[in-house]
């Protein structure tokens, strides 16, 4: 029979695509994306990825949601079960969760359950704390970087920024001060003119040098992280950018890793 309705009804919207996929952070830890809904017919998938990276030796976990469209019980069941089979000495933590995800994580009492990052750098990087404690320099002069980079317009001005953080603060700022870069100003003036940088916008850029600390730290078999591994992890990261700064300055990064070496 002829439905004379049928062609005001809208249709139906296609079900989001379902997809996961992870990297390799190091022998440890890994990120897991996670994109589309998270329901009865997906949970299952996500369950499985997890306990196969379990079996081959990860402990530490960050889930990026960002991706994520919906999520109902089921999605939720997979999380709290897994964390449940996790060692004292693994972690799960979520990252970049959308607004309606962390409203149903309030919702159902969970939010005190599971540790939520605003970025994966983020979370990266409070993991690795954990494992390696930052030495009393360090924790200084990461402190004073979250307080001046949301103020940097560009790479180079955050870079410039770092720069007169760690000329101040433990290693960093005896390897700098005997290249002479202690006793250079650092004006304000020089962001200004500092010329075309690479993009701003990296996500939490503290968050990321404090984890490339971290594991600069590790690769030398030391037992805190100091000022000399963030300066490393700065010229990595900022590259070029700070290698204009350094030139600006009378040095470069091979003399500065020289000293650190040495």
């Amino acid at each position: 029979m002829h439905d004379p309705f049928r062609s005001l009804r809208q249709p139906e919207p296609p079900p989001n695509e379902f997809g996961i996929s992870h990297r390799t952070i190091d022998d440890r830890t890994c990120v897991v994306a996670v994109e589309g809904d998270l329901d009865l017919a997906s949970a299952p998938e996500l369950k499985w990825t997890l306990v196969e990276l379990l079996h081959q030796g990860y402990g530490h976990y960050v889930l990026d949601l960002s991706g994520v469209t919906h999520m109902d019980s089921m999605g939720l069941g997979v999380l709290v079960a897994f964390r449940k089979r996790l060692h004292a000495d693994a972690k799960l933590a979520l990252a970049c969760m959308p607004e309606q995800l962390n409203k149903l994580f309030e919702l159902t009492g969970l939010d005190a359950s599971f540790e939520r990052f605003a970025t994966v750098d983020a979370a990266l990087g409070a993991d690795s704390q954990r494992g390696l404690p930052l030495s009393t320099d360090a924790a200084m002069a990461v402190g004073l970087a979250s307080t001046a980079m949301p103020f940097a317009t560009s790479r180079r001005a955050e870079a410039l920024r770092w720069l007169r953080i760690l000329r101040l603060n433990g290693e960093a700022a005896r390897v700098l001060d005997a290249l002479g870069v202690g006793e250079a100003p650092v004006a304000d003036g020089e962001e200004a003119e500092a010329g075309p940088s690479s993009s701003h916008g990296d996500g939490d850029s503290v968050a990321t040098i404090t984890n490339l600390a971290v594991s600069i730290a590790r690769t030398r078999g030391a037992t805190a992280v100091g000022t000399g591994d963030i300066l490393v992890a700065v010229i990595q990261f900022y590259s070029p950018d700070f290698d204009v700064v350094l030139e600006a300055h009378g040095t470069d990064r091979d003399e500065i890793i020289g000293r650190l070496v040495a």
